[in-house]
Parts: C-alpha cells; structure tokens; sequence
C-alpha cells in the first residue's frame, strides 16, 4: 500500500516521470483499449476555433486529438508538470506534423507547427495544474483525462483556476477513474486492479507501483456525485457525470454561466 503522505505532487511528479517511456502503451493495455473512446468523449464538445486547455496533458492524448480538430484559427495548450511527458508529447507532435494529419497540422509547411497569432497553436507548458497559464486570453473549453484524482489535495484551488482560466459559457470536460458505488463492481474493479493491471506494470515498468498508485488514487477520490456537488459549488452550471464502463470511469462535463446582461 502506498502511505498517504506520499500522495503529494512530488512523489506524484517523480512516479509519472519514470513511467512516461511507456506510458500510452500501460494505458491501452490496463484499459482494454477503451482508453482512445472515452477521451474521444471527452473531446465532443470541441468546435473550430476554439482555444483548448489541456490540464495535466501527460503525453499529450488529448492535446494532439484537439489539435486535429479545431483547425488554423484554434490553439491548444498542454499542461503538465512532468518534463519527461511533455517530452514524449513534442515528439508524437512531431510525428504529426511529419505526417501531415489533421487540419491544423496542414495549415503548417514543412514540417513547422502551424501559426496563431504569430505562435505555434499548440505549446506544450510544464508547470503545476494550480498555475494555469492566462494569457493572452481566457479558454472556450478546459480538458482533461486521468489527472483529477492525482490532485486530490489542491483540488479546490485548481478548480477555482479552472474556472477562473474560462470565458464566459466556457466548458469542462473531464474523464478519470472512479470507485464504482456498485457494491459488486467496485469488488471486481479492484480485483482487476490486483491482478491484470498488476500483470502489466510488472512486466512494463519492472514494478508493482503504477497499481498500488492507481488504486489508491481512486480510492482517495471523490465518488462521482460528490464530484458534481464540489463542480457545483465552485459555480459551474449544467454539471454532469456520464459513468463509462459500468462506473469505472466517470465523464465529467459543465459549463461557466454566460454574462448576466
């Protein structure tokens, strides 16, 4: 069992630091694959143009899927505090670019990242989830996959940010894993846990950690209906929580309210 005292953000840093070599591969394997559908369900309510925040963007899954779909006039930032995500998440972009993939990445030539506003449209930023980068303008949409959990204990300051990083009628869509509050599944879920995605980080990492991390995480986590109480009380509107795979994973969509006229 990993103590709770070292479920702070520098034991948190280090542990995905020294996964992130095969990071996305632990995630498809651990996930059955779902991994690709539930982050293309959190990237619905995209629109062309939109500027995009990805909070806590570890190697970079849900940036380069915005980036592809937003066009020349969009941007998207990722965020993370680990250099050896972002790292991995430049050289997918790379990749990209290279192949010509996406509409946004054909508005590039050569190779070049795309331009808006005379920067690339997609930066990759390291930093803390509390220290959101503003400028030069607020954001139409706040994503993010599998990170809330890791943040339990600044969970209300980056909240506030969240919402304070938003326009007007700007929108969350979060993913993460939950607790199922199903008794039965919730004993499966953790019997899964202990046993297939143990498995994978043994044979991926060495090591029993990236499960003892994931279970506990989880388990320090909010159920999903007192994670919409908390989006609620941090004044989002329209708060919902979709389950995915029987609850084990959570959708988490809402929005900023408008300006009152």
């Amino acid at each position: 069992m990993i103590p709770q005292a070292n479920l702070d953000s520098k034991y948190i840093q280090n542990m995905f630091s020294r996964l992130a070599f095969r990071y996305d591969l632990f995630n498809h394997l651990t996930s059955l694959g779902m991994a690709t559908h539930w982050r293309k369900e959190t990237l619905k309510p995209l629109k062309a143009g939109m500027r995009v925040l990805d909070l806590g963007c570890g190697t970079g899954d849900l940036a380069l899927g915005a980036i592809q779909k937003i066009g020349g006039f969009g941007e998207v930032v990722g965020l993370d505090f680990s250099q050896a995500m972002l790292d991995v998440a430049n050289e997918r972009y790379k990749t990209l670019l290279r192949r010509g993939t996406g509409s946004a990445c054909r508005v590039g030539a050569h190779g070049r990242a795309p331009l808006r506003n005379g920067r690339p449209n997609l930066r990759w930023v390291m930093g803390k989830a509390e220290d959101i980068p503003f400028e030069p303008e607020p954001y139409d949409l706040v994503v993010s996959g599998f990170v809330l959990r890791n943040l339990y204990e600044n969970i209300d300051a980056i909240l506030t940010g969240v919402y304070q990083a938003l326009k007007p009628s700007g929108e969350i869509s979060f993913v993460d894993i939950t607790e199922p509050d199903n008794a039965l599944i919730r004993s499966l879920w953790r019997c899964y846990m202990n046993t297939i995605v143990a498995f994978y980080g043994r044979i991926l990492f060495g090591r029993d950690y990236p499960r003892l991390y994931l279970t506990e995480s989880a388990k320090h986590f909010f159920r999903s209906g007192a994670f919409v109480q908390k989006l609620k009380q941090k004044g989002f509107r329209g708060v919902h929580a979709r389950p995915l795979m029987l609850g084990v994973v959570t959708l988490y969509q809402a929005q900023k309210p408008p300006l009152c006229r």
